[in-house]
């Protein structure tokens, strides 16, 4: 005979309070939600719902003639669709439901291992996304022999140009979100960065940052360390991901949690449905470069 399960109706597994907690701690633990804009979030509740995202046109500057009519343009803006296209779930049991809800410090473990979860794969997602989204033009040549310690800053210098070029940043050095330009490396590419001239030799930093971990600036850029960003072990090639905010959208939300109870061996069964989805709104916004290591 097939078991009876019925919802569970109150404790700390209440699937609004799991809902609620994983939201709050998703954010915080991605490296990437830094490096992305949420500004057309909107009503997410399926997924197939879309996002859209209006571009304007460009606006032609003309010589004043007097006594010649001024001659009006209607621009023609573009709209993107950002498509909520990624669902993925996470499940588990917790055995003695009784046992668990008494004890908040276990309850959080299970929240933990189900933020880490969703981190992976999301954080996984967008830096593939942003990858293939960054404009042809903003991919920079890769070093002949490989990236080290002694060419690596003209390296982040190139990609600050390449940035600045298609006005991504502005004179001041930031986005036009008003923050600095980021840069995602992977760990041995970071490793390279201590390495360097240009950041030893800025001895209190240096030293803050490799005894605290505090947020490194490198050429201009905020250096964001994460272990996904894609390397190929066949060649291999490591990459690096540099840009403002504005380069890429993403929304995301929990979209379903829920909890049930097996009456006859005190099992809980926890889930939860997780809807996201991104778009290179401005691929000029986004710069990179694949290259080996030295």
């Amino acid at each position: 005979m097939a078991k009876t399960t019925i919802t569970v109706k109150n404790g700390l597994f209440k699937p609004e309070i799991m809902s609620k907690e994983l939201l709050r701690n998703l954010d915080p633990e991605s490296v990437w939600m830094d490096c992305v804009n949420k500004d057309y979030e909107g009503e997410i509740k399926n997924v197939g719902d879309t996002v859209k995202i209006n571009q304007p046109g460009n606006i032609t500057v003309k010589t004043y003639v007097k006594g010649t009519p001024m001659v009006y343009e209607s621009p023609q803006g573009l709209q993107d669709q950002l498509v909520i296209d990624q669902q993925k779930y996470f499940a588990f049991d917790i055995e003695d439901i009784d046992e668990v809800q008494a004890n908040v410090t276990l309850v959080d473990k299970y929240f933990s291992r189900s933020r880490t979860a969703i981190t992976l794969v999301k954080d996984s997602y967008i830096a593939t996304k942003v990858w293939n989204g960054i404009d042809s033009g903003n991919i920079i040549t890769a070093p002949a022999g490989g990236l080290d310690k002694d060419n690596i800053y003209g390296v982040f210098v190139k990609l600050r140009s390449a940035l600045r070029w298609t006005n991504a940043i502005k004179q001041n050095g930031r986005g036009y979100d008003g923050k600095q330009p980021y840069a995602v490396v992977d760990p041995d590419v970071m490793g390279i960065i201590l390495q360097t001239d240009q950041f030893t030799h800025a001895t209190q930093v240096g030293d803050d940052t490799i005894r605290k971990g505090t947020v490194i600036r490198f050429a201009g850029f905020d250096i964001k360390e994460s272990t996904n960003v894609t390397i190929d072990t066949t060649t291999p090639t490591h990459k690096i991901i540099a840009g403002t905010t504005e380069g890429f959208t993403y929304a995301d939300q929990i979209a379903k949690t829920r909890t049930l109870e097996d009456k006859d061996d005190f099992v809980a069964h926890c889930a939860g449905l997780y809807l996201f989805g991104g778009l290179a709104a401005q691929p000029k916004a986004l710069a990179g470069i694949e290259t080996a290591l030295a």
